[in-house]
Protein backbone atom coordinates (compact mmCIF):
# COMPACT_ATOMS: atom_id res chain seq x y z
CA UNK A 1 0.00 0.00 0.00
CA UNK A 2 1.09 3.91 -0.81
CA UNK A 3 2.86 5.29 1.84
CA UNK A 4 0.50 7.35 4.38
CA UNK A 5 0.92 10.92 5.28
CA UNK A 6 0.72 12.80 8.75
CA UNK A 7 0.02 9.37 10.46
CA UNK A 8 -0.81 10.38 13.88
CA UNK A 9 0.01 9.18 17.45
CA UNK A 10 -2.05 6.70 18.70
CA UNK A 11 -4.91 8.61 20.82
CA UNK A 12 -6.60 7.41 24.15
CA UNK A 13 -8.75 4.43 23.38
CA UNK A 14 -11.74 4.82 25.06
CA UNK A 15 -14.38 3.67 22.80
CA UNK A 16 -14.49 1.36 19.90
CA UNK A 17 -16.41 0.93 16.54
CA UNK A 18 -15.69 -2.09 14.44
CA UNK A 19 -16.41 -3.69 11.44
CA UNK A 20 -17.05 -7.54 11.67
CA UNK A 21 -16.70 -9.43 8.16
CA UNK A 22 -12.56 -9.23 7.63
CA UNK A 23 -12.07 -7.83 11.14
CA UNK A 24 -13.98 -10.03 13.96
CA UNK A 25 -14.13 -13.00 11.67
CA UNK A 26 -13.70 -13.98 7.56
CA UNK A 27 -17.35 -16.13 6.94
CA UNK A 28 -17.97 -18.64 9.56
CA UNK A 29 -14.49 -18.64 10.86
CA UNK A 30 -13.18 -16.18 14.07
CA UNK A 31 -9.97 -14.01 13.71
CA UNK A 32 -8.66 -15.34 16.99
CA UNK A 33 -6.97 -12.03 17.81
CA UNK A 34 -9.52 -10.31 16.97
CA UNK A 35 -11.87 -12.07 18.96
CA UNK A 36 -8.78 -12.35 21.99
CA UNK A 37 -8.38 -8.31 21.60
CA UNK A 38 -12.22 -7.50 21.95
CA UNK A 39 -12.44 -9.73 25.63
CA UNK A 40 -9.88 -7.75 26.80
CA UNK A 41 -11.77 -4.72 25.91
CA UNK A 42 -14.69 -5.56 27.49
CA UNK A 43 -12.68 -7.03 30.78
CA UNK A 44 -10.81 -3.17 30.54
CA UNK A 45 -14.54 -1.44 30.40
CA UNK A 46 -13.47 -0.03 27.18
CA UNK A 47 -17.00 -0.21 25.08
CA UNK A 48 -17.28 -0.92 21.58
CA UNK A 49 -20.05 -1.30 18.61
CA UNK A 50 -20.60 -3.81 15.60
CA UNK A 51 -21.30 -1.52 12.88
CA UNK A 52 -21.92 -3.89 10.00
CA UNK A 53 -23.29 -3.23 5.95
CA UNK A 54 -24.04 -6.80 5.68
CA UNK A 55 -27.99 -7.06 5.81
CA UNK A 56 -28.26 -10.56 5.48
CA UNK A 57 -28.14 -10.99 9.29
CA UNK A 58 -30.39 -9.52 12.21
CA UNK A 59 -28.62 -7.96 14.85
CA UNK A 60 -29.79 -11.16 16.75
CA UNK A 61 -28.29 -13.07 14.53
CA UNK A 62 -24.94 -11.38 15.04
CA UNK A 63 -25.20 -11.57 18.41
CA UNK A 64 -25.61 -15.24 18.60
CA UNK A 65 -22.32 -15.67 16.11
CA UNK A 66 -20.45 -13.20 18.00
CA UNK A 67 -21.20 -15.26 21.41
CA UNK A 68 -20.13 -18.56 20.10
CA UNK A 69 -16.71 -16.64 19.39
CA UNK A 70 -16.96 -16.35 22.78
CA UNK A 71 -17.83 -12.73 23.08
CA UNK A 72 -19.93 -11.19 25.29
CA UNK A 73 -22.20 -8.86 23.54
CA UNK A 74 -26.02 -8.19 23.85
CA UNK A 75 -28.16 -5.93 20.64
CA UNK A 76 -26.90 -3.17 21.91
CA UNK A 77 -23.16 -3.42 20.72
CA UNK A 78 -24.42 -4.21 17.18
CA UNK A 79 -26.20 -2.01 14.28
CA UNK A 80 -26.96 -3.20 11.08
CA UNK A 81 -27.07 -1.83 7.48
CA UNK A 82 -30.76 -3.10 7.19
CA UNK A 83 -32.82 -1.27 10.35
CA UNK A 84 -30.67 1.46 9.68
CA UNK A 85 -32.02 1.95 5.84
CA UNK A 86 -35.39 1.19 7.48
CA UNK A 87 -35.27 4.07 9.77
CA UNK A 88 -34.06 6.28 7.09
CA UNK A 89 -36.88 5.27 4.88
CA UNK A 90 -39.43 6.37 7.36
CA UNK A 91 -38.36 9.45 8.09
CA UNK A 92 -38.95 10.66 4.35
CA UNK A 93 -42.21 8.50 3.72
CA UNK A 94 -45.24 7.06 5.88
CA UNK A 95 -46.12 3.69 7.46
CA UNK A 96 -47.98 1.72 4.41
CA UNK A 97 -45.71 3.17 1.85
CA UNK A 98 -44.56 0.41 -0.35
CA UNK A 99 -41.00 -0.80 -0.89
CA UNK A 100 -39.39 -3.07 -3.37
CA UNK A 101 -36.60 -5.30 -1.39
CA UNK A 102 -33.94 -7.13 -2.99
CA UNK A 103 -32.02 -8.93 -0.19
CA UNK A 104 -31.96 -11.45 2.64
CA UNK A 105 -34.99 -12.42 4.82
CA UNK A 106 -33.26 -10.03 7.57
CA UNK A 107 -33.52 -6.88 5.57
CA UNK A 108 -37.45 -7.97 4.48
CA UNK A 109 -37.99 -8.25 8.54
CA UNK A 110 -36.23 -4.79 9.65
CA UNK A 111 -38.81 -3.16 6.42
CA UNK A 112 -41.56 -5.23 7.54
CA UNK A 113 -41.01 -4.10 11.38
CA UNK A 114 -40.67 -0.41 10.29
CA UNK A 115 -44.72 -0.66 8.80
CA UNK A 116 -43.80 -0.57 5.49
CA UNK A 117 -45.49 -2.34 2.78
CA UNK A 118 -43.43 -4.36 0.42
CA UNK A 119 -44.39 -5.33 -3.13
CA UNK A 120 -43.32 -5.20 -6.54
CA UNK A 121 -45.99 -2.97 -7.71
CA UNK A 122 -45.59 0.64 -8.21
CA UNK A 123 -43.06 0.69 -5.40
CA UNK A 124 -41.88 4.63 -4.02
CA UNK A 125 -38.73 2.76 -2.98
CA UNK A 126 -36.26 0.25 -4.47
CA UNK A 127 -33.85 -1.22 -1.30
CA UNK A 128 -30.99 -2.89 -2.50
CA UNK A 129 -28.98 -5.22 0.00
CA UNK A 130 -26.76 -9.00 -0.53
CA UNK A 131 -29.31 -11.37 -2.51
CA UNK A 132 -27.33 -14.89 -2.59
CA UNK A 133 -30.78 -15.81 -5.32
CA UNK A 134 -30.74 -12.90 -7.15
CA UNK A 135 -32.52 -13.46 -10.78
CA UNK A 136 -32.67 -11.98 -13.64
CA UNK A 137 -36.38 -11.26 -12.99
CA UNK A 138 -35.95 -9.37 -9.84
CA UNK A 139 -33.02 -6.72 -11.18
CA UNK A 140 -35.79 -6.05 -14.26
CA UNK A 141 -38.40 -5.45 -11.97
CA UNK A 142 -36.09 -3.11 -9.85
CA UNK A 143 -34.56 -1.14 -12.97
CA UNK A 144 -38.64 -0.86 -14.37
CA UNK A 145 -39.39 0.65 -10.34
CA UNK A 146 -36.73 3.22 -10.84
CA UNK A 147 -37.26 4.35 -14.35
CA UNK A 148 -40.74 4.53 -13.72
CA UNK A 149 -39.92 7.14 -10.54
CA UNK A 150 -38.67 4.68 -7.49
CA UNK A 151 -36.23 6.14 -5.52
CA UNK A 152 -32.90 3.44 -5.44
CA UNK A 153 -31.67 3.12 -2.09
CA UNK A 154 -28.11 0.24 -0.94
CA UNK A 155 -27.87 -1.27 2.33
CA UNK A 156 -24.55 -0.69 0.98
CA UNK A 157 -21.72 -0.50 -1.67
CA UNK A 158 -19.53 -3.64 -0.82
CA UNK A 159 -18.07 -4.58 -4.19
CA UNK A 160 -16.14 -8.29 -2.21
CA UNK A 161 -16.92 -10.05 0.72
CA UNK A 162 -14.60 -12.19 2.63
CA UNK A 163 -14.83 -15.69 2.79
CA UNK A 164 -13.12 -18.19 4.11
CA UNK A 165 -11.59 -19.49 1.34
CA UNK A 166 -11.48 -16.22 -0.98
CA UNK A 167 -14.28 -13.85 -1.68
CA UNK A 168 -17.58 -13.38 -3.02
CA UNK A 169 -19.83 -10.75 -4.59
CA UNK A 170 -21.38 -7.72 -2.35
CA UNK A 171 -24.26 -6.18 -2.24
CA UNK A 172 -22.51 -3.21 -4.20
CA UNK A 173 -22.09 -5.50 -7.12
CA UNK A 174 -25.68 -5.55 -7.97
CA UNK A 175 -26.39 -2.20 -6.87
CA UNK A 176 -24.13 -1.13 -9.46
CA UNK A 177 -25.88 -3.05 -12.03
CA UNK A 178 -29.08 -1.60 -11.37
CA UNK A 179 -27.75 1.59 -10.82
CA UNK A 180 -26.03 1.93 -14.26
CA UNK A 181 -29.01 0.45 -16.20
CA UNK A 182 -31.52 2.84 -14.37
CA UNK A 183 -28.52 5.92 -14.97
CA UNK A 184 -29.58 7.19 -11.86
CA UNK A 185 -27.64 7.53 -8.22
CA UNK A 186 -28.29 5.58 -5.29
CA UNK A 187 -28.83 6.68 -2.00
CA UNK A 188 -26.10 4.48 0.67
CA UNK A 189 -27.59 3.36 3.68
CA UNK A 190 -24.16 1.79 5.35
CA UNK A 191 -20.48 2.92 5.19
CA UNK A 192 -18.77 5.04 4.10
CA UNK A 193 -21.93 7.14 4.74
CA UNK A 194 -21.67 8.23 8.92
CA UNK A 195 -25.45 6.78 9.50
CA UNK A 196 -24.32 3.69 11.13
CA UNK A 197 -21.18 5.14 12.87
CA UNK A 198 -23.82 8.10 14.67
CA UNK A 199 -26.26 5.85 15.71
CA UNK A 200 -22.81 3.48 17.27
CA UNK A 201 -21.84 6.68 18.81
CA UNK A 202 -24.84 7.50 20.79
CA UNK A 203 -24.70 4.18 21.84
CA UNK A 204 -21.35 3.97 23.31
CA UNK A 205 -21.52 7.73 24.62
CA UNK A 206 -17.83 8.60 23.56
CA UNK A 207 -15.70 11.43 22.70
CA UNK A 208 -15.27 11.20 19.32
CA UNK A 209 -11.14 11.90 19.65
CA UNK A 210 -10.60 9.00 21.98
CA UNK A 211 -12.74 6.29 19.58
CA UNK A 212 -11.38 4.37 17.50
CA UNK A 213 -13.01 2.73 13.63
CA UNK A 214 -11.64 -0.23 12.94
CA UNK A 215 -12.25 -1.75 9.58
CA UNK A 216 -10.97 -3.64 6.45
CA UNK A 217 -11.90 -1.78 3.50
CA UNK A 218 -10.52 1.62 2.79
CA UNK A 219 -13.91 2.92 0.75
CA UNK A 220 -15.91 2.07 3.37
CA UNK A 221 -15.10 1.36 6.78
CA UNK A 222 -12.00 3.95 6.95
CA UNK A 223 -14.26 6.93 4.60
CA UNK A 224 -16.97 6.13 7.23
CA UNK A 225 -14.18 6.56 10.29
CA UNK A 226 -12.49 9.71 8.87
CA UNK A 227 -16.01 11.57 7.84
CA UNK A 228 -17.27 10.75 11.37
CA UNK A 229 -14.12 12.29 12.75
CA UNK A 230 -12.93 8.96 14.28
CA UNK A 231 -9.26 7.50 14.17
CA UNK A 232 -9.18 5.28 11.74
CA UNK A 233 -7.26 2.04 11.49
CA UNK A 234 -7.40 -0.43 8.64
CA UNK A 235 -6.24 -4.21 9.85
CA UNK A 236 -5.19 -6.32 7.11
CA UNK A 237 -7.08 -9.33 7.80
CA UNK A 238 -10.01 -8.93 5.29
CA UNK A 239 -10.76 -7.63 1.77
CA UNK A 240 -7.16 -6.55 -0.02
CA UNK A 241 -6.51 -2.81 0.00
CA UNK A 242 -7.41 -0.92 -2.52
CA UNK A 243 -4.83 1.87 -3.84
CA UNK A 244 -6.57 5.14 -4.69
CA UNK A 245 -5.51 8.67 -4.11
CA UNK A 246 -8.79 9.86 -4.22
CA UNK A 247 -9.54 8.07 -0.71
CA UNK A 248 -8.82 9.23 2.54
CA UNK A 249 -5.97 7.12 4.18
CA UNK A 250 -6.08 5.34 7.35
CA UNK A 251 -4.54 6.47 10.66
CA UNK A 252 -3.15 3.58 11.07
CA UNK A 253 -2.56 -0.07 8.99
CA UNK A 254 -2.08 -2.84 11.31
CA UNK A 255 -1.62 -6.90 10.95
CA UNK A 256 -3.97 -7.77 13.94
CA UNK A 257 -5.44 -5.75 16.36
CA UNK A 258 -3.63 -7.12 19.51
CA UNK A 259 -1.23 -4.23 18.00
CA UNK A 260 -3.81 -1.23 19.26
CA UNK A 261 -3.28 -0.30 22.89
CA UNK A 262 -6.09 -0.39 25.00
CA UNK A 263 -5.94 2.54 27.36
CA UNK A 264 -2.93 4.44 27.35
CA UNK A 265 -1.13 6.52 24.69
CA UNK A 266 1.74 5.40 22.85
CA UNK A 267 4.13 2.76 22.37
CA UNK A 268 2.28 1.29 19.72
CA UNK A 269 3.56 -1.68 17.56
CA UNK A 270 1.93 -0.78 14.68
CA UNK A 271 3.13 0.69 11.54
CA UNK A 272 3.42 4.59 10.92
CA UNK A 273 4.19 6.08 7.56
CA UNK A 274 2.08 3.62 6.19
CA UNK A 275 3.84 0.18 5.93
CA UNK A 276 1.63 -2.88 6.96
CA UNK A 277 2.41 -4.10 10.63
Amino acid sequence: MAEIAHALDWPLVEGVVSDLDGVVYRGKTAIQDAVETFQVWRAAGVPYCFVTNNSTHTAEDVVAKLNGFGLDVTEDNVVTSAVTAARLIRQSYPAGTRIYVIGAPSLKKAISDAELEITDEKPSVVIMGLDREITHEKLRIAVDAILKGAVLMGTNPDLLLPTPTGFEPGAGAILTAVATAARVKPIIVGKPEIHMIEAALARLGTDRASTLMIGDQIPTDIQAGKRAGLCSVLVTTGVPPVSDPTLKAPDFIISSLKQIPSARRGGAEATKGGKNG
